[in-house]
Formats: C-alpha cells, structure tokens, sequence
C-alpha cells in the first residue's frame, strides 16, 4: 500500500513538471510575453484627450489622505469578528475585536506589555478620513531587579527580565 502511495505522488509530480499549463518554471521568452508587439502605438480613448504637454496647472487638489473628488464610494461588506489569547505559560495576552457596517470600522485590540501594562488601542477607519486611533494604557509598570551584583549582564546592573 504505502509502495503503491509513494509511486503514484512520484508520478504525479514528473507529470506536473511536465505537463502543459503546469506552474512549472519556464525560460523568458525574448520580450517576456507570449503573444507580438503592437504594430502601432496606444491611442487614448474616444473622447479622452491625451496627456497635456508641459507641467501641470495649479489648482485645488485634496489634502494627502483624503479620497479624490471625482472618487464613486462603494460600501464594503458588513463584518464583525473578536478574538482572545490567554496564554500565561508564554505570557501571551492580547485580543482584538472589530465590527463594521461596510462604511465605518470601528474596534478595540489589546497587547500584554513586557512590562506588565495593557495597552489598549480603541480606533474607527472610514473611506474618507481615514485611521484614528486613541491610545491607552491599564496598570502600573513593574521592572523586576535581577540577581544582585550585574551576573546576568544587561547593562546598568543586574536588573532586567528573565525569559
């Protein structure tokens, strides 16, 4: 059985390798593509002019960000999602939550800082303005001194964290 396993995936991978249409890796062609050059040059469409000659005009334009005038909003599809991981043994702790109604996003996500603090980002994303998050911390930060006498090295004495 385990003979007739092994020779079967070995035929199927000398066929894959072999066989047209495969994923196999070919040689460039001498332009790269498969099919001739165009004989003639792109034309811009009918009733498109072409690009102006020289530099642009000054004009109104949109601060950096922010979505074109001319820019059709197509709404998203609507999601929620959460997730938790509580993992003491390698101190793993963090979770994020979102939700969406196919415009706006908005959500929470938590990390377990090294140095025992939870920093909580609370954000809302939209098409038009963007990502803006709030920032906040829960709890005291705690450092815990090493072994006295600077036997672990580090720098700065003997404190530090151990792993």
């Amino acid at each position: 059985m385990l003979l007739s396993l092994s020779l079967a995936a070995i035929i199927a991978y000398v066929y894959a390798q072999v066989a047209p249409g495969s994923n196999a890796y070919l040689p460039p062609t001498k332009n790269g593509y498969d099919y001739p050059e165009p004989n003639t040059p792109f034309k811009p469409a009918p009733g498109r002019p072409g690009p102006a000659p020289g530099p642009r005009p000054p004009g109104p334009r949109n601060p950096p960000g922010q979505p074109a005038d001319d820019h059709e909003h197509v709404p998203g599809m609507p999601y929620d999602f959460e997730y938790e991981v509580k993992d003491p043994e390698t101190a793993n702790d963090y979770a994020h939550k979102a939700s969406s109604d196919g415009d706006v996003v908005t959500g929470e996500y938590r990390v377990q800082l090294p140095d025992g603090r939870t920093q909580i980002v609370r954000y809302t994303a939209d098409w038009k303005t963007g990502y803006h998050a709030d920032v906040s911390y829960e709890g005291e930060a705690q450092f815990p001194q090493g072994p006295a006498g600077g036997a672990r090295g580090g720098g700065g004495g003997g404190g530090g964290y151990n792993y």
